[in-house]
């Protein structure tokens, strides 16, 4: 059986991270691992995750020194990750008990990368519209500047996040770093498969980074992207 990793990024997230663990750890897939990043947070988070890590041992907690943002929070965790795959997860997000199953699945049968449909969920928890996943074309993410892909439904193999680290800096900033991974992954080569249903609940808030981000910056960003990438290839 393959091993699953949960990598969890965290920044003063207390008021969710607890669920966000919580279903991890109700996962109808027995072999997992939890790795929680803890990027410098300055709220409870510290104690919640002493708290935690003593009731169940599957739970790898790394605290970093100081905030250095999501992008490394990530590279970080799914550099500790132990899995053969590792399935995103951010602290404000819930995986349904189900999505550790369905991806390995997918894993199992040679998916290098795999998404699926996912709710969206307010600060409380309550959902207000579905996203369903469809076969992903790279012709056209390419072309709208658009994948079509929930990032917090994603899992990839170890290999695949080892080789292509998220982007620090400008595109995490600007919230494009899961954006560009998810290209980076598909141009490389990696075999994407999607499950239809949905496999997580995504809580989306007015105080996130897509809804507070410079939209010309944001398409700027993205057409030069595009157009390194054509270099690079």
């Amino acid at each position: 059986m393959l091993k699953a990793s949960f990598v969890i990024p965290s920044y003063n997230s207390a008021a969710f991270l607890a669920h966000a663990i919580e279903s991890a750890q109700k996962q109808t897939y027995e072999n997992i691992e939890i790795v929680v990043v803890d990027d410098g947070s300055t709220d409870s988070t510290p104690k919640l995750m002493e708290f935690l890590t003593q009731k169940d041992t599957r739970i790898n907690h790394i605290r970093l020194p100081k905030n250095m943002g999501r992008s490394a929070a990530r590279n970080i965790g799914n550099k500790a990750a132990s899995g053969d795959f590792i399935l995103v997860l951010d602290a404000d997000d819930v995986s349904y008990a189900d999505r550790a199953r369905l991806t390995a699945e997918k894993i199992t049968k040679g998916a290098d990368f795999v998404f699926g449909s996912y709710d969206e969920i307010d600060a409380i928890g309550s959902m207000f519209n579905k996203n369903y996943a469809d076969v992903f074309n790279l012709d056209r993410a390419i072309k709208e500047k658009v994948n079509r892909i929930g990032h917090s439904t994603c899992a990839y193999t170890k290999k695949l996040a080892l080789h292509h680290p998220y982007l620090e800096g400008e595109p995490a900033k600007l919230g494009l770093d899961d954006w560009c991974f998810q290209l980076e992954c598909a141009i490389s080569g990696a075999k994407f498969e999607h499950i239809a249903a949905p496999i997580t609940a995504y809580r989306n808030m007015q105080s996130g980074i897509s809804k507070t981000r410079d939209e010309a910056a944001v398409l700027a960003f993205k057409t030069a992207y595009l157009e390194s990438m054509k270099v690079a290839c």
